[in-house]
């Protein structure tokens, strides 16, 4: 007898007391205990562009996998960005990872803007659903000048990821991702200077990777790669949800 599956979703600025729970408990069961209360406030109900969907599909009355397409507009046009994506190991197999995808862009509608930076694993799903590959951002060039980070967008969701820090550089601020156990940072993009404050500051020099290439090649040990389902947009590094 075939497994019955069920998908539900719920927006962010509801009550989801037991889809919340059956969420943070599938990511935190894949990924390891990452999503909090406190994680889950600021990315999804703190949001600054709205609220964001949260799927969980469920077998046989099992939570099996979720998905959350997180509101993350770009240059003022709606878009959500698919974050959070995990399927338990015993569910693996079962197209589920495909079902919720479909579902949640029956319930956005065929016009709404969806994009996202898959792992090894979910990124051959996406292709084989026709997504469009945009580019890839690749590693190791000289510094130079940044794209722009709006000053909200900074202080809302940049300001709650580890190891970013800012950096004066020949009367410019940038942000930059430095691990105290690598001597690579990585260039996340310009600043104004009251944004760069909100950061600590970067000193010394270091070697900064921000090399982005169009490709349709997908190397999972040198790149990050941004899926789409629509052709040609830009959509900058900043934007990836746990950068």
């Amino acid at each position: 007898m075939e497994p019955h599956v069920d998908i539900v979703h719920g927006w962010t600025n509801e009550d989801l007391v037991d889809l919340k729970k059956d969420f943070m408990g599938l990511a935190n069961a894949v990924f390891g205990m990452f999503v909090t209360d406190d994680y889950y406030k600021s990315k999804f109900m703190d949001n600054i562009y709205g609220p964001s969907m949260v799927t969980v599909a469920y077998v046989d009355g099992y939570p099996a996998g979720a998905d959350v397409m997180w509101r993350n507009d770009l240059a003022g046009e709606k878009a959500y960005q698919t974050v959070d994506t995990c399927v338990l190991e015993k569910y693996r197999g079962m197209g589920l990872f495909r079902k919720m995808t479909n579902y949640e862009l029956d319930i956005l509608g065929s016009d709404t803007l969806v994009y996202g930076f898959p792992n090894a694993n979910s990124y051959p799903g996406y292709v084989k659903m026709g997504w469009q590959v945009q580019r890839l951002f690749k590693t190791l060039c000289r510094l130079s000048r940044g794209e722009v980070i709006p000053s909200d967008y900074a202080a809302w969701w940049l300001k709650t990821q580890p190891d970013i820090r800012h950096l004066h550089k020949n009367g410019n601020y940038y942000l930059i991702r430095k691990n105290d156990k690598t001597p690579v940072a990585t260039l996340i993009g310009e600043v104004d200077a009251q944004t760069a404050q909100l950061f600590p500051e970067m000193k010394g020099t270091w070697l900064l990777k921000h090399f982005q290439t169009k490709s349709s090649i997908y190397n999972k040990n040198k790149s990050i790669p941004l899926v789409c389902n629509g052709p040609n947009k830009e959509i900058p590094y900043w934007k990836i949800d746990a950068i």
